[in-house]
């Protein structure tokens, strides 16, 4: 139970802004607990979003479009920005067209380049369309803003426990090292609870991101080998900040 407790507040001090004023030993059970956390933390985050963008919607005279740009940012600062930056490592390391260990240099490199600044504004553009056709075609769909950042989550650790690292050093190799079986357990079962929570909105919504999140984690698995010999912490970024933007994709088209 203790382990439990600290791997929810490892993960929250990890993976977002909020404070945590306490020092938390990472041991490997507690590592553990805080991937399993993760899910949680993002379903935390998707209720604060959801929540708010309610409230504005109700009782105040803001367009659609302020709303939605401000339910993209919104996650972004709760997460201190983190993925993002993961975002624009990955891209600027990929397209440098190098081979996988120069590539790797590339996305060490705390300078952000060209290409960073272009995938970012491509990925969060696109972000911004999706979900505001989403909205456009169904007001229902201000509920995936609560499930869309946890299945997101769900996907990067799931990338983390089936992918090779592409170094023995780094983020996703600490990671990897506390992962076990229990943890894919834990996300197999969360995600049948989640999709089913999604039928009450809609059952083709929710089965084809069930199938998104399972297709995205081998399709960056096999990419991410392919480019740069195993994963990274910034390619698991790179991966939870593509699979919002993908979902919410999957979600205007099947809604």
């Amino acid at each position: 139970m203790k382990n439990f407790f600290f791997g929810g507040l490892f993960a929250l001090q990890f993976f977002s802004i909020i404070p945590v004023h306490q020092e938390i030993e990472p041991g490997p059970s507690r590592v553990r607990w805080s991937l399993r956390w993760l899910p949680l933390v993002g379903l935390g985050f998707g209720a604060m979003n959801a929540v708010l963008f309610l409230l504005l919607n109700t009782y105040t005279e803001i367009s659609l479009l302020s709303l939605v740009l401000l339910a993209i940012i919104i996650p972004i600062v709760l997460s201190g920005g983190l993925h993002l930056d993961g975002l624009m490592d990955t891209g600027d390391a990929y397209f440098s067209y190098q081979d996988p260990e120069k590539r790797l240099d590339v996305m060490k490199d705390p300078r952000t380049g060209a290409f960073g600044v272009m995938v970012l504004l491509i990925v969060l553009a696109l972000r911004f369309i999706f979900i505001y056709e989403a909205l456009l075609v169904d007001e229902a769909a201000v509920w995936f803003l609560l499930i869309v950042p946890c299945f997101a989550r769900m996907a990067m650790v799931g990338l983390l426990g089936h992918a090779p690292s592409a170094k023995t050093s780094g983020l996703s190799s600490f990671f990897q090292k506390s992962y076990d079986p229990s943890v894919t357990w834990w996300l197999l079962g969360t995600s049948f609870f989640l999709i089913i929570g999604c039928f009450f909105i809609s059952i083709g919504v929710s089965i084809a991101m069930g199938l998104a999140v399972f297709a995205g984690v081998w399709i960056i698995k096999s990419w991410a080998v392919k480019a740069f010999r195993g994963i990274t912490g910034d390619v698991c970024g790179a991966m939870l900040e593509g699979m919002v933007t993908f979902l919410w994709l999957i979600i205007w088209i099947f809604i």
